[in-house]
């Protein structure tokens, strides 16, 4: 029997309750019987999250669009060039709408159909706006998505070509949690929808979906990373990976957790200026003025601050410069083509190395949360240029020249 306790008081609620703990605003979570959770050790990775519904919130098949089972590569040149000896990357690009919420996506809808909802209602700023309505039209869902202007257009055309009907919210999610979490509750409940907004203070079923990165990781490693780097916004990413390895922990299946390090922009470092402050919650922000679109967001849930103080972790800030720089070293060094966000644990590193927080030697795994394309500025510019050029004759020694020519 799956039950929905408080992370911070222990307080039982009813199965499904949405929002915060009602006695102390903490963040809730599903907690399963140990007969459950031990399943781990027999459970074999592949692709579609259903195969771990005896530790998902979820009684019902999870649609399924091949979501999960993404490669662990091992860095051939960036890890070496920044001073890591054994650095490998989750690239969670390769999920079937290009990153990592697809897991989310895929619980979600079956949440929905569960509840036997009219459709999905979701707030995003794109990748899960992306995901949910694809899960929706696998499903037969409407899918209603509220969204803040100025997202990057490659993730609405996404979730428009699935289906989606997306309408623009002016300034979504700027009044602060609390006020948006009340909306988002009244607005389901109007139109008889499933509330699928990807950030556990508000739904704490959904993030569920995620912990299945690190039973991956895991697999692929044959055992947990020393040091898990993550980019992080509302916290939901980095969160439930941990609650995975803990998961994984008590199965036996591997012996240690790994430390979690937590990525922020300087530019919305909610989570980051709590950290260093000592703080016991996360005060929102007035602003979050990142380019880094991915972890642009102006709150982080408690929720993450007690995984980087449970794992002995740290939380980190990074410039948007550094991390776009490295979003173009990752594909002229590795292949690997990101979103910005994706980036950041790698710009991370040589700070944390420097600080001791990590060291040459760790085992250390860097989430790369979604693909390119999701936040298509990279090499825009060169692309439209080449575009405009006058192209050569049908003619070898002419191509050769102006190979040539380019080359140097």
């Amino acid at each position: 029997m799956i039950r929905t306790i408080c992370c911070d008081c222990d307080n039982e609620v009813p199965s499904g309750t949405l929002g915060r703990c009602p006695v102390c605003r903490g963040v809730l979570r599903p907690a399963y019987p140990d007969e459950a959770v031990n399943q781990l050790a027999m459970i074999e990775p592949g692709p579609g999250i259903d195969r771990y519904r005896a530790i998902l919130p979820v009684s019902i098949a999870i649609p399924s669009l091949g979501e999960g089972d993404t490669p662990l590569l091992a860095s051939r040149r960036l890890g070496s060039a920044l001073g890591c000896k054994n650095l490998f990357l989750k690239n969670e690009g390769r999920n079937p709408t290009g990153a990592f919420k697809d897991r989310s996506g895929a619980l979600a809808t079956a949440l929905a159909i569960e509840a036997r909802a009219k459709g999905v209602l979701t707030a995003s700023s794109g990748n899960a706006a992306s995901a949910i309505s694809a899960y929706c039209a696998r499903a037969g869902l409407p899918c209603l998505i509220l969204l803040e202007p100025g997202n990057p257009p490659t993730k609405l055309r996404q979730a428009l070509a699935t289906g989606a009907q997306a309408l623009l919210v002016q300034g979504i999610f700027a009044h602060g949690p609390d006020a948006l979490q009340d909306l988002l509750l009244e607005l389901a409940a109007s139109l008889g929808y499933y509330l699928a907004f990807i950030w556990a203070p508000v739904n704490p079923y959904i993030l569920e979906g995620i912990k299945t990165v690190s039973y991956e990781v895991a697999a692929q490693l044959a055992g947990a990373p020393d040091v898990l780097i993550c980019p992080v916004g509302g916290g939901d990413l980095f969160v439930a990976q941990w609650r995975g390895y803990m998961e994984l922990k008590h199965a036996g299946v591997i012996k240690k957790t790994p430390r979690m390090v937590a990525v922020q922009s300087v530019n919305a470092p909610p989570l980051l200026r709590a950290f260093e402050s000592g703080a016991d919650r996360v005060p929102p922000l007035s602003y979050a003025n990142s380019k880094i679109s991915g972890i642009n967001a102006p709150f982080t849930g408690e929720h993450a601050l007690a995984t980087v103080r449970e794992s002995g972790g740290v939380v980190i800030g990074v410039n948007d410069g550094e991390v776009l720089e490295m979003q173009r070293r990752l594909g002229l060094e590795e292949g690997i083509w990101v979103e910005p966000a994706s980036a950041a644990p790698l710009a991370a590193i040589p700070n944390l190395l420097a600080r001791k927080e990590i060291h040459p030697g760790d085992r250390i795994v860097c989430v790369l949360s979604g693909a390119g394309f999701k936040d298509a500025h990279l090499a825009e510019a060169e692309a439209a240029e080449i575009g405009r050029r006058e192209p050569a004759p049908f003619n070898v020694a002419e191509i050769a020249r102006r190979v040539s020519l380019t080359a140097d």
